[in-house]
């Protein structure tokens, strides 16, 4: 900012400064006390939502002050005269706080632009971190207000630095809050004595996350994927601290024969007879054979099928001109038959979901899953556990279309800032592509994800029902042969 600009602004503050004394003894007009004690105080609001207490904090605190005794006055029926100067010290006090505020958003732009990102990651939930920042940025705007302009020039740059720090410090705990702890538990059990190798394992998928923030904080969608792997090391941490802890208490042969009655169970499930007497890696190798066969055997039946369906078409289009059929009526033939064919997948994958837990309909030649039952932490975008059985259920409707295209879309309610909303929408819609494609639900080239935060609502968000109805995962399907 250049030196004539510096010494604008310098005098615009003297001469408010020493207008403020003249302002408050002013005459209000109107003479209805509780009129005027309401409106000081609405506007003390109004004030507050554009942040003024922040950005001109002395003049408002005295404007305050004086809303609070106007506000006595009246409870106690004092003098009109009372109560009038009053309010009319905490107006004059709230004008000059206004104009303040104003040559603080100049003076502090790129300062109160990191500050907002930062507020828009929800960075006050950091406690002492973010409250340390706050104070340093009240100094400034409170050295403005008394005219060293100076002293909020050279500490500028340094609280814009703190805030975008207290960012990206936000997005992490909101990202890897859960996680972080489940690791630091584990860290004051002493895991690493008992099971290094898989808590080494998601100690470094969570570094792995936390270093990529800090230098992609906005790359939400990868974030979300990366930070679903830690949660998922996190958690196979605990499973394998569980199981060897149970393991540490049995005798040699009662592990042999719990390993034994699970690899029977994988046999008798594959129908390749009694292999209990061969050695682990032999049984697991003939299952893994046995697998892989039964893949070809679809793949080969899915090849059959379609080459017996051409032929039957090109028949169908030999009868059809014998018989005078236009290629019309034969078109619309197919049609019919490929919407019955949608219709009975739909019914079925409509019987897979209890109506607590999803809602499907159709929606012209796409069938759409309304996932009623699936739960995210507040604020984030982890895949808890208790999600895994109802997205077993979405596996298998989406299946049921053999190989469709799927979007999977993420909207929240309008509570907070659009953008935050955004992100958070695309972030769990994120998360739910990489749970489906992790699982071989499709392939990654036939499925996506998107996020529309509060731009699609279906119901209003003026109350907890609506908001609740608001914040939802669809999961698209667009079948490969259009009904």
């Amino acid at each position: 900012m250049n030196k004539y600009l510096w010494f604008i602004i310098c005098i615009v503050l003297a001469i408010l400064m020493g207008a403020c004394a003249t302002r408050q003894l002013e005459s209000i007009p109107g003479q209805d006390p509780m009129q005027l004690v309401t409106q000081l105080k609405s506007d003390l609001e109004q004030a507050q939502n554009e942040q003024v207490d922040a950005l001109a904090p002395g003049l408002f605190k005295e404007a305050q002050t004086a809303y609070v005794k106007a506000q006595k006055a009246l409870d106690k029926s004092a003098k009109l005269t009372e109560i009038k100067d009053h309010v009319g010290r905490g107006r004059a006090r709230l004008d000059v706080a206004l104009e303040v505020a104003q040559i603080s958003r100049t003076i502090l732009s790129q300062t109160n632009q990191a500050r907002t990102k930062a507020l828009k990651v929800n960075a006050e939930k950091l406690g002492e971190p973010f409250q340390n920042v706050e104070k340093q940025y009240l100094k400034l705007t409170s050295a403005i207000e008394n005219d060293n302009l100076s002293y909020a020039q050279s500490k500028a740059g340094q609280v814009q630095a703190a805030y975008g720090e207290l960012e990206i410090m936000a997005i992490k705990n909101n990202t890897l809050g859960e996680t972080r702890q489940i690791v630091a538990a584990a860290e004051e059990s002493k895991y690493q004595k008992t099971i290094p190798t898989t808590f080494d394992e998601a100690q470094q998928a969570l570094r792995a996350v936390d270093d990529y923030i800090g230098q992609n904080p906005y790359e939400s969608a990868t974030i979300a994927k990366k930070a679903s792997h830690a949660a998922f090391m996190a958690r196979r941490m605990n499973m394998t601290y569980e199981t060897s802890q149970r393991y540490a208490d049995m005798e040699p042969e009662a592990i042999a024969l719990e390993v034994e009655g699970i690899l029977a169970k994988l046999t008798e499930a594959m129908a390749v007879g009694d292999l209990r007497d061969q050695e682990v890696e032999k049984q697991i190798a003939v299952m893994v054979d046995a697998y892989q066969r039964k893949l070809k055997k679809i793949d080969s039946l899915g090849i059959a099928r379609l080459q017996h369906l051409k032929k039957i078409e090109d028949l169908e289009e030999q009868l059809a001109g014998q018989q005078g059929y236009s290629r019309e009526q034969e078109a619309e033939r197919r049609r019919l038959a490929a919407e019955r064919e949608f219709n009975e997948r739909f019914n079925r994958v409509q019987a897979y979901f209890q109506p607590q837990e999803a809602e499907v309909y159709k929606q012209g030649d796409q069938l759409v899953i309304r996932l009623r039952g699936i739960r995210f932490p507040v604020g984030q975008a982890i895949l808890m556990p208790d999600n895994y059985y109802l997205l077993s259920k979405v596996q298998k409707a989406i299946r049921t279309f053999d190989f469709p295209k799927v979007v999977i879309e993420g909207h929240t309610d309008s509570t907070g800032s659009a953008e935050l909303n955004q992100r958070l929408s695309q972030e769990r819609a994120a998360a739910v592509e990489a749970y489906l494609v992790a699982n071989n639900t499709l392939p990654s080239n036939h499925i996506r994800s998107a996020g529309f935060g509060p731009d699609r609502p279906l119901a209003p968000n003026t109350s907890a029902e609506g908001r609740a109805i608001n914040r939802r995962i669809d999961i698209v399907i667009k079948p490969s042969q259009k009904p």
